[in-house]
């Protein structure tokens, strides 16, 4: 299975690492692991006019604050990652 993995994050916010599935993978009902949800697979439209991409995909990510994820009791809140 296809999967693009992706860490997101912006100075003062949470720093997330997540993935997303493409809805035309053959191997998409084979998730022995249970972690492909629906709100991560996605179609990737095809991208013209543009020699060095096949694809593109818009997609939003909504990242916590450190302040909202302590708040939230979200583990690791409460320190900012040197990574």
């Amino acid at each position: 299975m296809k999967t693009h993995d992706r860490q997101i994050s912006a100075p003062g916010y949470k720093p997330i690492v997540t993935q997303i599935f493409d809805r035309r993978d053959k191997h998409i009902e084979n998730d022995s692991v249970f972690a492909v949800k629906e709100s991560l697979i996605v179609d990737f439209a095809p991208r013209t006019k543009d020699p060095k991409a096949d694809f593109e995909l818009e997609y939003g990510f909504r990242l916590a604050s450190y302040e909202d994820a302590k708040k939230g009791g979200i583990e690791g809140a409460t320190e900012i990652s040197s990574a």
